[in-house]
C-alpha cells in the first residue's frame, strides 16, 4: 500500500535525522541586546536581533549558523516579513520559545535535511498569518518532547516535507488550521502516531488539510474516530474525502446540513 511505504522509510530514517539535527551550531533569538523589548517586536532579518546583538540570522549567509533556536525568557515576538530558508528552527528548546509570526507576505523554509519544532521540550507558539508561508523541509514537530506544549496557528500555508507530529515524543501539540489556511501533508501516520496524547488537529471555517493519494482510510480510521482531528472545536467531527483527479486527500470542515 502506498501509505505503508511512505511511513516505513520515513520512520526508518528518524532516529538519525533527529541526532544530526542536534548537532547543528545555533543562533539565538534575542532582540533585548539589540534594545527591542515586548511589546515591541523585532524583525527575523535584523541581524541585530541573534546572539544578543552580536550575530547574524541564521541561513546560508557568511557566519550564520543553520539552527534558529527560541528559548530566551521574555524575548520580543519574532516576524517574518520577507523570504529566508537553509536552516532549522527549535522553539522552546529547555526555556519558552515565544512567539514566532510570518506576516502577510514573509516565507520561511527550513532545511529539507532536518526536523523542526514548535515546543520541543518548552512553550512556543508559532503564527502563520494569511498570505504567510511556512515550509517544513522535513518532520514538522509540534510539542515534541515532555514539557514541550506548541501551538500552531495556520491562516496562511503551511507545508511539511516529511512526518507531522503532534505530541510525537510525549509533547503536547495544538495544530489550528483557521479559516482559510491550508496545511500541505505529504504524509501522516498510519497508526495514528501523527497526534498522541492530548493533542488536537482543529479546522475551523475553510481550513483546509491535504495529503497527495488516497489517505482516507487513514484519516477516518486513525484520527476522526478516535477524535484526534476536530471541526471547529469538536473531535472527529471534520470530513475527508479523496480526489482521484487532483490525486489528493482533503480534511474539511463538513457542508452545514
Amino acid at each position: 500500500m502506498k501509505t505503508t511505504i511512505r511511513n516505513a522509510t520515513i520512520v526508518c530514517a528518524l532516529a538519525g535525522v533527529m541526532v544530526a539535527g542536534q548537532a547543528m551550531a545555533a543562533t539565538v533569538w534575542n532582540p533585548a541586546g539589540n534594545g527591542i523589548t515586548p511589546p515591541a517586536t523585532g524583525s527575523w532579518g535584523d541581524a541585530a536581533n541573534w546572539n544578543g546583538g552580536s550575530g547574524l540570522p541564521p541561513g546560508p549567509a557568511p557566519g550564520g549558523d543553520p539552527k534558529a533556536v527560541f528559548n530566551v525568557p521574555g524575548a520580543a515576538d519574532a516576524e517574518v516579513a520577507g523570504t529566508f530558508s537553509g536552516f532549522q528552527i527549535v522553539q522552546g528548546d529547555n526555556n519558552p520559545g515565544g512567539v514566532l509570526r510570518i506576516l502577510n507576505g514573509g516565507s520561511i523554509s527550513t532545511l529539507p535535511t532536518s526536523w523542526s519544532a514548535v515546543g520541543y521540550n518548552d512553550t512556543a507558539l508559532a503564527i502563520v498569518d494569511a498570505g504567510g508561508t511556512y515550509n517544513f523541509g522535513q518532520h514538522m514537530w509540534v510539542g515534541l518532547n515532555p514539557g514541550g506544549v506548541g501551538t500552531l496557528d495556520i491562516s496562511g500555508t503551511v507545508t511539511v516535507g516529511a512526518m507531522i507530529g503532534a505530541g510525537w515524543s510525549g509533547g503536547t501539540g495544538y495544530v489550528n488550521v483557521l479559516d482559510g489556511g491550508l496545511l500541505a501533508l505529504s504524509n501522516i501516520h498510519n497508526s495514528g502516531n501523527s497526534v498522541q496524547g492530548s493533542s488536537l488537529i482543529d479546522i475551523t471555517g475553510s481550513g483546509t488539510i491535504t495529503l497527495p493519494g488516497d489517505f482516507t482510510p487513514v484519516i477516518i480510521d486513525q484520527y476522526l474516530l478516535p477524535g484526534k482531528i476536530a471541526a471547529n472545536g469538536v473531535p472527529g467531527a471534520a470530513s475527508t474525502y479523496y480526489d482521484g483527479g487532483l490525486d489528493q486527500t482533503f480534511v474539511v470542515v463538513p457542508e452545514p446540513s
